[in-house]
Protein backbone atom coordinates (compact mmCIF):
# COMPACT_ATOMS: atom_id res chain seq x y z
CA UNK A 1 0.00 0.00 0.00
CA UNK A 2 1.19 3.19 -0.99
CA UNK A 3 2.89 5.63 2.30
CA UNK A 4 0.28 7.96 3.35
CA UNK A 5 1.05 10.36 6.23
CA UNK A 6 -1.98 12.85 5.56
CA UNK A 7 -4.60 11.63 7.77
CA UNK A 8 -7.52 14.35 8.43
CA UNK A 9 -10.11 13.74 10.88
CA UNK A 10 -12.21 16.59 10.64
CA UNK A 11 -14.81 16.83 7.77
CA UNK A 12 -13.00 20.55 7.07
CA UNK A 13 -10.14 18.31 6.25
CA UNK A 14 -11.77 16.50 4.06
CA UNK A 15 -11.52 17.90 0.74
CA UNK A 16 -7.36 17.40 0.67
CA UNK A 17 -8.46 13.96 1.43
CA UNK A 18 -11.36 13.45 -1.17
CA UNK A 19 -8.43 15.02 -3.75
CA UNK A 20 -5.67 12.50 -3.07
CA UNK A 21 -8.28 9.39 -3.55
CA UNK A 22 -9.52 10.76 -6.69
CA UNK A 23 -5.68 11.00 -7.60
CA UNK A 24 -5.90 7.15 -6.82
CA UNK A 25 -3.87 7.00 -3.71
CA UNK A 26 -4.73 3.39 -2.48
CA UNK A 27 -4.20 4.71 1.39
CA UNK A 28 -6.13 8.18 0.64
CA UNK A 29 -9.07 5.94 -0.97
CA UNK A 30 -9.21 3.34 2.19
CA UNK A 31 -8.71 6.50 5.14
CA UNK A 32 -11.54 8.17 3.15
CA UNK A 33 -13.91 5.38 2.98
CA UNK A 34 -13.34 4.76 7.01
CA UNK A 35 -13.80 8.08 7.73
CA UNK A 36 -17.35 8.45 6.18
CA UNK A 37 -18.18 5.05 7.37
CA UNK A 38 -17.56 6.30 10.97
CA UNK A 39 -19.64 9.58 10.57
CA UNK A 40 -22.49 7.56 9.27
CA UNK A 41 -21.85 8.54 5.64
CA UNK A 42 -23.09 5.12 4.28
CA UNK A 43 -23.52 6.04 0.67
CA UNK A 44 -20.52 7.29 -0.39
CA UNK A 45 -18.48 4.97 2.07
CA UNK A 46 -19.56 2.08 -0.08
CA UNK A 47 -18.21 3.76 -2.97
CA UNK A 48 -14.95 4.36 -1.64
CA UNK A 49 -15.12 0.73 0.17
CA UNK A 50 -15.90 -0.69 -3.28
CA UNK A 51 -12.94 1.50 -4.99
CA UNK A 52 -9.90 0.18 -2.25
CA UNK A 53 -11.62 -3.35 -2.33
CA UNK A 54 -10.78 -3.85 -6.41
CA UNK A 55 -7.36 -2.48 -6.16
CA UNK A 56 -6.81 -5.71 -3.36
CA UNK A 57 -7.05 -3.96 0.25
CA UNK A 58 -8.18 -6.66 2.56
CA UNK A 59 -9.29 -4.02 5.14
CA UNK A 60 -11.45 -2.72 2.75
CA UNK A 61 -13.11 -5.22 1.81
CA UNK A 62 -13.79 -6.43 5.25
CA UNK A 63 -14.66 -2.65 6.09
CA UNK A 64 -17.53 -2.87 3.16
CA UNK A 65 -18.53 -6.52 4.62
CA UNK A 66 -19.32 -4.45 7.78
CA UNK A 67 -21.02 -1.66 6.35
CA UNK A 68 -23.33 -4.07 4.25
CA UNK A 69 -24.02 -6.38 7.32
CA UNK A 70 -25.44 -2.93 8.80
CA UNK A 71 -27.79 -2.11 6.00
CA UNK A 72 -29.04 -5.78 6.24
CA UNK A 73 -27.36 -6.80 3.02
CA UNK A 74 -26.51 -10.36 4.87
CA UNK A 75 -25.38 -12.39 1.66
CA UNK A 76 -22.70 -9.19 0.07
CA UNK A 77 -21.23 -8.73 3.69
CA UNK A 78 -20.53 -12.71 3.89
CA UNK A 79 -19.26 -12.71 0.24
CA UNK A 80 -17.04 -9.55 1.27
CA UNK A 81 -15.78 -11.04 4.37
CA UNK A 82 -14.63 -14.38 2.99
CA UNK A 83 -12.86 -12.22 0.38
CA UNK A 84 -11.34 -9.81 3.18
CA UNK A 85 -10.11 -13.63 4.92
CA UNK A 86 -8.55 -14.74 1.74
CA UNK A 87 -6.88 -11.62 1.13
CA UNK A 88 -5.63 -12.10 4.88
CA UNK A 89 -7.33 -9.44 6.42
CA UNK A 90 -6.23 -9.40 10.58
CA UNK A 91 -9.95 -9.94 12.45
CA UNK A 92 -11.95 -10.49 9.09
CA UNK A 93 -12.39 -14.19 10.21
CA UNK A 94 -14.16 -13.03 13.56
CA UNK A 95 -16.13 -10.15 11.94
CA UNK A 96 -17.46 -12.89 9.96
CA UNK A 97 -18.53 -15.42 12.70
CA UNK A 98 -19.72 -12.41 14.65
CA UNK A 99 -22.20 -12.15 12.25
CA UNK A 100 -23.50 -15.71 11.67
CA UNK A 101 -23.46 -15.23 15.68
CA UNK A 102 -25.96 -12.70 15.55
CA UNK A 103 -27.91 -14.46 13.34
CA UNK A 104 -28.22 -17.42 15.50
CA UNK A 105 -25.77 -19.79 13.13
CA UNK A 106 -23.80 -20.96 16.45
CA UNK A 107 -22.55 -23.67 14.02
CA UNK A 108 -21.26 -21.44 11.05
CA UNK A 109 -19.91 -19.07 13.83
CA UNK A 110 -18.17 -21.67 15.48
CA UNK A 111 -16.52 -22.57 12.42
CA UNK A 112 -14.77 -19.27 12.06
CA UNK A 113 -13.85 -18.89 15.86
CA UNK A 114 -12.41 -22.39 16.59
CA UNK A 115 -9.60 -22.07 14.77
CA UNK A 116 -8.00 -19.02 15.84
CA UNK A 117 -9.31 -19.77 19.46
CA UNK A 118 -7.43 -22.96 19.08
CA UNK A 119 -4.54 -20.34 18.31
CA UNK A 120 -4.70 -19.05 21.39
CA UNK A 121 -6.43 -15.54 20.02
CA UNK A 122 -8.12 -13.71 22.97
CA UNK A 123 -11.34 -12.47 20.95
CA UNK A 124 -11.66 -15.66 19.74
CA UNK A 125 -11.63 -17.62 22.91
CA UNK A 126 -14.04 -15.18 24.19
CA UNK A 127 -16.24 -15.64 21.06
CA UNK A 128 -16.41 -19.53 21.55
CA UNK A 129 -17.76 -18.37 25.28
CA UNK A 130 -20.15 -16.64 23.47
CA UNK A 131 -21.16 -19.25 21.72
CA UNK A 132 -21.10 -21.91 24.14
CA UNK A 133 -23.18 -19.40 26.34
CA UNK A 134 -25.62 -18.49 23.77
CA UNK A 135 -26.11 -22.46 23.25
CA UNK A 136 -26.49 -22.42 27.06
CA UNK A 137 -23.38 -24.43 27.72
CA UNK A 138 -22.35 -22.97 31.01
CA UNK A 139 -19.35 -24.87 31.80
CA UNK A 140 -18.10 -24.85 28.39
CA UNK A 141 -18.64 -21.15 28.59
CA UNK A 142 -16.87 -21.34 31.22
CA UNK A 143 -14.08 -22.99 30.12
CA UNK A 144 -13.84 -20.30 27.31
CA UNK A 145 -13.91 -17.44 29.23
CA UNK A 146 -10.60 -18.44 31.69
CA UNK A 147 -9.05 -19.26 28.69
CA UNK A 148 -9.73 -15.61 27.35
CA UNK A 149 -8.91 -13.98 30.78
CA UNK A 150 -5.67 -15.79 31.22
CA UNK A 151 -4.99 -14.68 27.39
CA UNK A 152 -5.17 -10.81 29.07
CA UNK A 153 -9.16 -10.21 27.06
CA UNK A 154 -10.55 -7.46 29.05
CA UNK A 155 -14.07 -8.38 27.37
CA UNK A 156 -14.07 -11.82 29.10
CA UNK A 157 -12.76 -10.90 32.33
CA UNK A 158 -16.16 -8.45 32.45
CA UNK A 159 -17.86 -11.76 31.46
CA UNK A 160 -16.39 -13.91 34.09
CA UNK A 161 -16.92 -11.12 36.25
CA UNK A 162 -20.52 -11.12 36.05
CA UNK A 163 -20.51 -15.39 36.42
CA UNK A 164 -19.04 -14.76 39.79
CA UNK A 165 -20.87 -12.07 41.33
CA UNK A 166 -23.83 -14.38 40.37
CA UNK A 167 -22.28 -17.38 41.79
CA UNK A 168 -21.61 -15.23 44.88
CA UNK A 169 -17.33 -15.45 44.16
CA UNK A 170 -17.51 -11.43 44.84
CA UNK A 171 -13.72 -11.11 45.77
CA UNK A 172 -12.30 -12.85 42.73
CA UNK A 173 -15.84 -11.03 40.54
CA UNK A 174 -14.29 -7.58 42.25
CA UNK A 175 -10.12 -8.36 40.95
CA UNK A 176 -11.59 -9.19 37.81
CA UNK A 177 -14.18 -6.36 37.00
CA UNK A 178 -11.30 -3.75 38.35
CA UNK A 179 -8.85 -5.37 35.71
CA UNK A 180 -11.05 -5.11 32.78
CA UNK A 181 -11.69 -1.44 34.31
CA UNK A 182 -7.97 -0.61 33.68
CA UNK A 183 -7.78 -2.37 30.26
CA UNK A 184 -10.49 -0.22 29.26
CA UNK A 185 -13.59 -1.61 29.86
CA UNK A 186 -15.94 0.98 31.23
CA UNK A 187 -18.88 -1.20 31.12
CA UNK A 188 -17.46 -3.08 33.93
CA UNK A 189 -17.78 0.07 36.06
CA UNK A 190 -21.43 -0.42 36.05
CA UNK A 191 -21.09 -4.15 37.50
CA UNK A 192 -18.82 -2.93 39.97
CA UNK A 193 -20.96 -0.20 40.78
CA UNK A 194 -24.15 -2.92 41.04
CA UNK A 195 -22.06 -5.14 43.41
CA UNK A 196 -21.17 -2.84 46.04
CA UNK A 197 -24.58 -1.23 46.52
CA UNK A 198 -25.76 -5.21 46.85
CA UNK A 199 -23.23 -5.22 49.57
CA UNK A 200 -24.74 -2.50 51.20
CA UNK A 201 -21.22 -0.24 49.91
CA UNK A 202 -23.06 2.95 48.68
CA UNK A 203 -20.23 4.86 48.80
CA UNK A 204 -18.20 2.46 46.49
CA UNK A 205 -21.06 1.58 44.46
CA UNK A 206 -21.80 5.11 43.68
CA UNK A 207 -18.46 6.21 43.18
CA UNK A 208 -17.93 2.92 40.49
CA UNK A 209 -21.33 4.22 38.65
CA UNK A 210 -19.99 7.57 38.88
CA UNK A 211 -16.69 6.75 37.19
CA UNK A 212 -18.97 4.73 34.81
CA UNK A 213 -21.15 7.57 33.74
CA UNK A 214 -18.29 10.17 33.75
CA UNK A 215 -16.53 7.65 30.74
CA UNK A 216 -20.21 7.85 29.17
CA UNK A 217 -21.03 4.37 29.78
CA UNK A 218 -25.22 4.35 29.47
CA UNK A 219 -25.24 1.15 32.23
CA UNK A 220 -23.86 3.36 34.84
CA UNK A 221 -25.32 6.42 33.75
CA UNK A 222 -28.82 4.37 34.65
CA UNK A 223 -27.75 2.62 37.14
CA UNK A 224 -26.85 6.19 38.86
CA UNK A 225 -30.04 7.39 37.89
CA UNK A 226 -31.93 4.62 39.91
CA UNK A 227 -29.54 4.77 42.61
CA UNK A 228 -29.99 8.58 43.48
CA UNK A 229 -33.30 8.24 42.85
CA UNK A 230 -33.92 5.59 45.42
CA UNK A 231 -32.08 7.56 48.08
CA UNK A 232 -34.75 9.87 48.06
CA UNK A 233 -37.49 6.85 49.73
CA UNK A 234 -35.55 4.36 50.98
CA UNK A 235 -36.53 4.05 55.06
CA UNK A 236 -32.93 2.96 55.65
CA UNK A 237 -31.15 6.30 54.34
CA UNK A 238 -30.78 8.96 56.54
CA UNK A 239 -32.92 12.24 56.63
CA UNK A 240 -31.72 14.68 53.93
CA UNK A 241 -32.28 18.36 53.66
CA UNK A 242 -34.93 19.13 50.87
CA UNK A 243 -32.14 21.22 48.89
CA UNK A 244 -30.48 17.97 49.04
CA UNK A 245 -33.62 15.53 47.91
CA UNK A 246 -34.09 18.06 45.28
CA UNK A 247 -30.45 17.96 43.71
CA UNK A 248 -30.58 14.49 43.80
CA UNK A 249 -33.71 14.60 42.11
CA UNK A 250 -31.98 16.74 39.49
CA UNK A 251 -28.85 14.36 38.88
CA UNK A 252 -31.28 11.32 38.75
CA UNK A 253 -32.92 13.07 35.88
CA UNK A 254 -29.48 14.45 34.13
CA UNK A 255 -28.00 10.94 34.23
CA UNK A 256 -31.61 9.28 33.37
CA UNK A 257 -31.75 11.75 30.10
CA UNK A 258 -27.88 11.23 29.40
CA UNK A 259 -28.22 7.23 29.10
CA UNK A 260 -31.63 7.53 27.38
CA UNK A 261 -29.76 9.65 24.53
CA UNK A 262 -27.02 6.63 24.41
CA UNK A 263 -30.27 4.71 23.80
CA UNK A 264 -30.16 2.62 27.13
CA UNK A 265 -33.46 0.88 26.45
CA UNK A 266 -34.54 0.49 30.10
CA UNK A 267 -33.29 4.40 30.13
CA UNK A 268 -35.73 5.32 27.52
CA UNK A 269 -38.76 3.35 28.63
CA UNK A 270 -38.52 5.02 32.58
CA UNK A 271 -37.91 8.12 31.07
CA UNK A 272 -40.74 7.79 28.87
CA UNK A 273 -43.22 6.63 32.02
CA UNK A 274 -42.44 9.57 33.93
Amino acid sequence: MTEFAFVPRRRTDWDGLRKLARGGDAGAILQLAQRLSEAGESTEAEQWFRRAAAQGSGPAMAGLGALLAADGRISGAIRWFEFAIAAGCPRADQQLGTLYLERGDFDAAEVWFLPAAEDGLPEALCNMGVVASRRGFTREARHWYERAVRAGSPTAMRTLGVYLAREGKIERAITLLTEAVRRGRADAMAVLGAIFLELGDWVEGERWLRRGAAADDADSMFHLARFLREQQVRPDVPAASARAKAQAHKDARYWLERAAALRHPEAMRLLHNL
